[in-house]
């Protein structure tokens, strides 16, 4: 059978990551009229356009139920045992590897190049090497995450239905803390690759990505380097050396923008500033604050243009700040009353960070489902006249049953034919 194309297929989807939702794409092909979207949609023309769009909300979804299994297992009001967390990591990490790939697809086929190669910047290549790249740095934080006792019990700490502090209080246990600390640097490359290339699709205007997209991928490169410093801070602490882990701790917090703890050199200053008048107090005070809100909105705090943050909805950096804060508290007052070592300055440890380190191998572009040859072969072919289903014909019907007359024209009201009576209505 040959089939003679007489026009490309028209299709318009809903973009999810462009700045703006009045967007135009021209045909592939020159000489043809562009396609105007209508209700926020953007429309194209030829099959790869729709195939490139579908794999697209396909990688959407499957980090999306990577991000419900993690929040559901963490935030649940019974804590989850050991095993159960292991589970659902596993799983959220599948999910997000097969998002990987997907983008990873559309970044690298050349099937995708005409489709993509246009003004929507949720099809770019770019943007799709991005997206796999920030899938790919959740996907090495969920590895972390799996032995991290210290998340969980903060979690723990607030949740109103949890008991077992009656019994015991939460262990925790020893880590491998400069393995997860390369882990967390390597997240956070892959975390800033993700934001710069986000940053890099278009110029301005309405071919840009959505700046709450940037955001996150930045807030996430900031929450893996703190991770990283803390698990520094750990290996230190399990080392004897407090005072090392306590400044690793205050480089994690300078890291997210987070205020300065208990013992922090924020306070001196305070002091200092107390002996100075109080309207230049007050001055720098809110020149602080309002340089503080701007960082702290960079790296994912705060709220968004469309309302509060849900949990993971900044890339974890409420939690990790609460951990840095508990660990600190403890640290500073060992030290104050035990070892009193010196705090070295956090700036001279931030330049030495070493290199990360992989645990996820990239995968492969990914290999979309195909037909069987037989299969295609019966689509292909003509249909069969004895083996079409007419109205009625169903084998499973009765043939007692018989259907009902109409009794007028479909529309109009019950009785209203000729022969109707002149019942009121």
């Amino acid at each position: 059978m040959e089939i003679t194309l007489r026009a490309e297929i028209e299709s318009a989807w809903k973009p999810t990551l462009s700045a703006g939702n009045a967007l135009s794409i021209g045909s592939t092909s020159s000489g043809k009229k562009p396609l105007r979207a209508r209700g926020g949609r953007i429309a194209g023309r030829g099959i790869d356009f729709e195939v490139a769009f579908t794999l697209t909300t396909l990688g959407y979804v499957l980090s999306r139920l990577a991000r419900m299994g993690i929040v559901e297992s963490l935030y649940a009001s019974t804590t989850p045992t050991a095993e159960q967390r292991a589970v659902a990591v596993q799983t959220a990490t599948k999910y997000l590897l097969q998002a990987s790939s997907v983008h990873d697809l559309l970044a690298s086929s050349p099937a995708f190049a005409a489709a993509t190669a246009s003004a929507v910047p949720d099809i770019d290549a770019s943007t799709q090497s991005a997206l796999a790249k920030l899938a790919l740095a959740e996907a090495t934080l969920l590895a972390v995450l799996k032995d991290d006792a210290y998340v969980v019990a903060c979690i723990q700490s607030r949740n109103p239905n949890d008991k077992e502090w009656m019994v015991r209080a939460p262990e925790i246990p020893k880590v491998r803390a400069l393995v997860f600390a390369r882990l967390c640097t390597r997240a956070a490359e892959y975390a800033n690759q993700a934001a710069a290339g986000l940053g890099a699709v278009g110029s301005s205007g309405r071919t840009r990505v959505d700046e709450e997209v940037i955001r996150y991928a930045g807030a996430l490169e900031r929450v893996a380097r703190a991770r990283g410093c803390r698990f520094f801070g750990v290996d230190a602490e399990l080392a004897g050396k407090v005072g090392e882990g306590i400044a690793w701790l205050r480089g994690a917090r300078t890291t997210l923008a987070l205020r300065g703890g208990a013992g922090s050199s924020s306070a001196g200053s305070d002091e200092v500033g107390e002996k100075k008048g109080g309207f230049s107090r007050l001055k720098r005070e809110w020149n602080e604050r309002r340089e503080e809100k701007k960082i702290g909105k960079d790296a994912g705090g705060g709220r968004s243009d469309k309302g509060p943050l849900a949990p993971g909805d900044d890339a974890g950096r409420d939690e990790e700040g609460r951990v840095i804060d508990m660990l600190e508290t403890k640290w500073v007052r060992m030290n104050d009353t035990i070892n009193t070592q010196l705090i070295p300055s956090p700036a001279s440890l931030l330049t030495n960070i070493p290199s990360g380190r992989d645990i996820h191998q990239p995968p492969a572009p990914y290999k979309p489902p195909s037909l069987e040859e037989d299969q295609l072969a019966r689509m292909r072919a003509p249909p069969d006249e004895h083996q079409q289903l007419h109205f009625g014909s169903d084998p499973d019907d009765s043939e007692e049953e018989v259907l009902p007359e109409p009794r007028g024209p479909p529309g109009s009201f019950p009785d209203r034919s000729q022969t109707a009576s002149s019942a009121y209505y």
